[in-house]
């Protein structure tokens, strides 16, 4: 098993540097011709990550009024970009395929480079260097801006080699900040003077119907997560489920991705009230507009505690500590009625590991600062604040 590791290693770094050079069979055949009124921004990360740059990235249209903005984004969220007023038009780019394949890759980086943008700009912190910054590298702009960033999804020879890429690289504060701050930063040192507020998407989602409008009193539950480590047990949201139910009447909706169908069914097979199970059966809009009209929402952290923030919507995260401070507790400047997400955590004293947990689990099963979250703990905070809500 360990020298099929080494193999696949080896082999990963070999393809990861064809593309490399790839890059310049394009450059040769395809010249770069800048023009004077289109500027390209790149967002390429998960779902989450896009709603928590929203309250940043709309500052663009107002400091570019006479420029063309065309917006680069991650392909399992761009029908919710498309709807949004903060740009002319949204490109899509399928984040596996443009690493695996090779016809698809090639023709999104002539696409990109035939554009001519006078202006790249790529804001995110924890840039990927055969993603994002190989875009920055390809598309021949005479301008092309991004963060000094970390080494938290690059290795530190490629991010030496991708700072050459850009032609101005903006500080960053080398102390964890709450990522809606971190946006708020980068916009701030190229002068687009703000303060870190709450995402809004309800322009994207006005007069959507809601699948479920059928269901008077509903709360959604997000049982699903990036990794099982991350995961609260699906155990502990069936007795959660049946304590709201006895408690306010309200009915339990499930909701996911298709990948977190299996989940989804597993819980529903432990909950004994009235539940509705429509994972992987949304779209990314009809997902917004359900949270949105749901009481509110129980998860992960994961992309539906931030569409809830967006939303307005009460959300409740049993957070762990992997990326604690940085996503998790929101920290905002500016004043705001509408509900910030709750945090549910059991603090321990290695919080900020990155998901490098140094603690014994069992393979399949949460991370320690997960599993000792209780149902009575969650519970207690949900009725508390719950009083407040209503």
């Amino acid at each position: 098993m360990r020298i099929y590791l080494i193999f696949f290693k080896i082999l990963k770094l070999l393809y990861n540097s064809f593309l490399y050079f790839f890059y310049y069979f394009i450059v040769v055949s395809h010249p770069s011709q800048g023009t004077e009124n289109k500027i390209l921004i790149i967002r390429l990360d998960a779902i989450g990550d896009f709603i928590l740059c929203l309250d940043s990235v709309q500052h663009f249209r107002k400091f570019y009024p006479d420029k063309k903005i065309i917006l680069l984004g991650n392909r399992v969220w761009t029908d919710l970009a498309k709807k949004l007023p903060f740009w002319h038009k949204v490109w899509d780019l399928d984040r596996r395929k443009f690493y695996r394949n090779l016809a698809y890759r090639a023709h999104l980086l002539k696409k990109i480079r035939k554009a001519g943008f006078e202006v790249v700009i790529q804001p995110t912190y924890s840039r990927e260097f055969l993603y994002g910054d190989a875009i920055i590298r390809i598309s021949g702009a005479r301008k092309r801006f991004g963060s000094i960033g970390d080494c938290s999804n690059i290795r530190p020879l490629e991010k030496m080699i991708s700072d050459q890429f850009y032609t101005r690289l903006i500080p960053a504060a080398p102390h964890t900040l709450m990522e809606l701050k971190r946006n708020a930063e980068f916009m701030c040192r190229l002068n687009m003077s703000m303060q870190a507020g709450l995402p809004d998407i309800s322009l994207a989602i006005k007069g959507v119907k809601n699948p479920v409008a059928d269901i008077s009193d509903y709360y959604v539950i997000f049982p699903g997560a990036s990794w099982s480590g991350r995961q609260w047990p699906i155990d502990r949201f069936a007795v959660l489920s049946e304590k709201i139910y006895r408690q306010y009447g309200l009915i339990t909706v499930i909701c996911g991705s298709p990948d977190e169908q299996d989940l989804a069914e597993a819980l529903v097979s432990h909950i004994n009230v009235p539940v509705m199970n429509i994972t992987g059966k949304t779209t990314l809009v009809n997902l917004a507009v359900i949270i949105k009209d749901a009481s509110f929402l129980v998860g992960n952290e994961t992309s539906a505690i931030h569409i809830a923030a967006a939303v307005s919507t009460p959300a409740f995260c049993i957070l762990g500590g992997g990326h604690y401070g940085r996503f998790m507790p929101y920290d905002i400047e500016s004043k705001t009625e509408r509900p910030l997400p709750i945090p549910i955590i059991h603090k321990m004293d290695c919080f900020g590991c990155n998901w490098q947990c140094q603690y014994s689990y069992e393979k399949g099963e949460p991370v320690p600062c997960i599993a000792k979250i209780s149902v009575d703990e969650v519970f207690a905070i949900l009725q508390n604040a719950i009083s407040k809500f209503y």
